[in-house]
């Protein structure tokens, strides 16, 4: 079963619940970093937290990254699978994508449905 990193902001619980029963539906299995959930708790773990989003992402054949609201590690998340050259498709919620999202992206979504089926 093919494997998607889901990237999103920290307290993206929705779209991570949504994305995770899409993917399950569509065939495939949603790798969610939150399962380490560190919220309230990173100061000294910065090294940890990285390097398992780092390996959950070598571990998957995409990645989804959800830029309905700016944050830094999905941006980070999104550049690192493009430079690996692991597909990224990118959710913007009907948000206008920034300029770095297309570019990282092999793909451009303002819907969550539409975004998984481009897995």
């Amino acid at each position: 079963m093919p494997r998607v990193y889901l990237a999103g902001p920290p307290y993206a619980d929705e779209y991570r619940t949504r994305a995770s029963e899409l993917a399950r539906a569509a065939g495939w299995e949603a790798v969610d970093p939150m399962r380490r959930d560190f919220r309230g708790a990173t100061d000294g773990r910065e090294a940890e937290i990285v390097d398992g989003d780092l390996a959950d992402i070598d571990s998957c054949d995409a990645v989804l990254a959800a830029f309905t609201a700016p944050d830094e590690g999905t941006a980070m998340e999104a550049w690192y699978a493009h430079s690996r050259g692991v597909p990224v498709v990118a959710y913007t919620g009907g948000s206008p994508p920034h300029p770095w999202t297309v570019y990282v992206a092999d793909s451009v979504y303002a819907r969550l449905e539409d975004a998984i089926a481009a897995l």
